[in-house]
């Protein structure tokens, strides 16, 4: 049994080693990508001053790129910059806009800028929809090694269960830790294994868990074109009268002139930190559709919105996110070291082969 068990364990490592390598260490810089695309000035800084309002905001974008649809994504702090994304209108574009001027700061493609190529890696390993699919086998199959690593590495003497011998060679000291680190880390590994493969994923599991409550997911209200637009101040005002407290974090103008302009917000005590909760607004007459806080979303959303904040490190403020970037060091650690010990163990084989093929006497 155990044997089977070490031999899984084994072989889905050395497949999936570059794959773990890749995965861990993307994974780990995007845990604090805030504010490490800050200090690299791929993200503008906070400034101070009046908030200039979102119908500004929304004009820089759609002025900048016309005929498109525009969310406008909003830090937690007045300052922070406005992070505008473009679509429909030609190329994808993601914009930066100062919220005090609503001048534009940066404009770039989507998938210009080291981290958007990083979150590129970490989701897809660059490879478009079939790298989506492939990173979720990886993650089924880092699930199945940490949970075989947890149950080979389980000691009978407890004793000597962290025990890391140095004098032994690089071998076995590589051997040591890789066992030590795995087994410390495991449940921080199985968590973001978990979560990586429920969000590839999202949309069957969803699925399937609305089904078994007997709930289909809401659709989009529809509005009745008018001549002109209401201006977007009004528009989040009335949103926010409808579904009040909590923060503004997102908002999606669609070019489609019958869909409505929707708030997303995050309410106190909400565990997605972008929040789940949305609000329709018709942008005519300035009426409120729908508002629904996240509680009363179907409930693969109420799913996703645990999954998403566990696998980004958020539940837990800054030190869940340490551990998060540990954790995926050591993973990419773990995959490094997997394959070291299997080259060095096949080395160790084929020299001893030799020696028990030769005849004796020689």
């Amino acid at each position: 049994m155990k044997r089977g068990i070490i031999l899984l364990h084994r072989y889905l490592g050395l497949t999936c080693a570059l794959g773990v390598l890749l995965l861990g260490l993307s994974g780990s810089l995007l845990v604090f990508k805030k504010e490490l695309s800050t200090a690299s000035g791929e993200r503008p800084a906070a400034v101070s001053g009046p908030f200039v309002g979102y119908q500004a905001l929304y004009l820089a974008a759609a002025e900048r790129h016309p005929g498109g649809s525009v969310n406008l994504r909003f830090g937690e702090q007045p300052g922070d910059p406005v992070l505008a994304r473009i679509r429909g209108a030609g190329e994808e574009r993601l914009l930066w806009l100062n919220p005090v001027t609503a001048a534009v700061e940066s404009d770039r493609a989507y998938d210009e800028g080291f981290f958007s190529w990083l979150l590129e890696l970490h989701e897809t390993l660059l490879l478009d929809d079939a790298g989506e699919t492939l990173v979720g086998v990886i993650g089924i199959a880092l699930l199945l090694m940490a949970i075989s690593g947890l149950v080979y590495w389980w000691p009978k003497d407890w004793s000597r269960v962290w025990r890391v011998r140095t004098d032994k060679g690089a071998r076995i000291l590589v051997g040591d830790l890789h066992r030590v680190t795995g087994a410390a880390l495991s449940v921080v590994l199985l968590i973001s294994a978990l979560t990586g493969v429920l969000l590839v994923f999202s949309k069957p599991v969803n699925g399937w868990i609305n089904a078994l409550y007997g709930v289909k997911p809401a659709k989009s209200a529809k509005v009745a074109p008018g001549e002109t637009r209401l201006p977007l101040d009004l528009l989040v005002a009335n949103g926010n009268a409808a579904l009040p407290g909590g923060r503004l974090v997102d908002i999606r103008v669609d070019a489609k002139a019958d869909k409505p302009v929707l708030l997303r917000k995050r309410l106190p005590g909400e565990i997605q930190p972008n929040g789940r909760s949305m609000v329709e607004v018709d942008p005519y007459r300035g009426t409120v559709l729908k508002a629904r806080p996240v509680e009363q979303a179907e409930p693969g959303i109420r799913l996703t919105t645990w999954v998403f904040a566990f696998h980004i490190g958020s539940v837990g403020g800054v030190l869940h996110r340490v551990l998060m970037l540990v954790a995926g060091m050591v993973l990419a650690l773990l995959g490094v070291s997997g394959a070291y010990q299997w080259a060095a163990r096949e080395l160790k084989q084929r020299r001893a082969a030799p020696k028990r093929l030769a005849p004796r006497g020689v």
